[in-house]
C-alpha cells in the first residue's frame, strides 16, 4: 500500500464512521475519537503498516508497582494485549497501548474490525487499571 491508497482507505473509514471529511495528514497521521477515547493512527510507508496507539490513563503513584506488574504480565507473549504492547511515558506518567497492522491487502472491513477490537481492549484495560474490573488469569 502506498500513501495515496492509505489516504483512500482512511476516507472510506471516515464514511463508515459518519465522518465523510476524515483524512490523515500528509505524513499519514490521524487522530480520532471513538467511544470517548483518543485513538491515533500513523501510517508507516517504509514498514507498510499502520501504528495505532492510545493513552489509557496517568499512573497513580500509590499503585505504580501493582500497575507495572499487570502491564508486564499482559505484555508477556502479548497474552493480554492481542499482539499490542504497553508502554509508559515516564515524563508524563501516561500508560499507552500500541499495535501495528500490516497494510498489504488491507480492506475496510478488516481495518474496522481491528479498530473495534483495539478500542474494546483499551476500554477493558482502562477499567482494570482504574480498579473497576477484576483481573482474572
Amino acid at each position: 500500500m502506498n500513501m495515496s491508497c492509505y489516504q483512500a482507505l482512511i476516507r472510506e473509514l471516515g464514511v463508515a464512521l459518519a465522518v465523510p471529511d476524515m483524512e490523515a495528514d500528509e505524513g499519514g497521521y490521524l487522530s480520532l475519537t471513538i467511544d470517548s477515547l483518543q485513538i491515533h493512527l500513523q501510517y508507516d510507508e517504509e514498514a507498510d503498516d499502520i501504528l495505532v496507539f492510545a493513552g489509557l490513563l496517568a499512573l497513580d503513584n500509590s499503585r505504580k508497582v501493582e500497575i507495572y506488574e499487570q502491564l508486564l504480565a499482559a505484555n508477556l507473549f502479548w497474552r493480554g494485549t492481542r499482539g499490542g504492547t504497553f508502554s509508559v511515558d515516564f515524563d508524563s506518567g501516561w500508560v499507552y497501548l500500541a499495535n501495528r497492522l500490516a497494510t498489504t491487502g488491507l480492506e475496510l472491513k478488516t481495518l474496522e474490525l481491528w479498530l473495534e477490537l483495539f478500542v474494546n481492549l483499551v476500554l477493558h484495560w482502562q477499567q482494570l487499571l482504574e480498579g473497576r474490573e477484576v483481573l482474572t488469569s
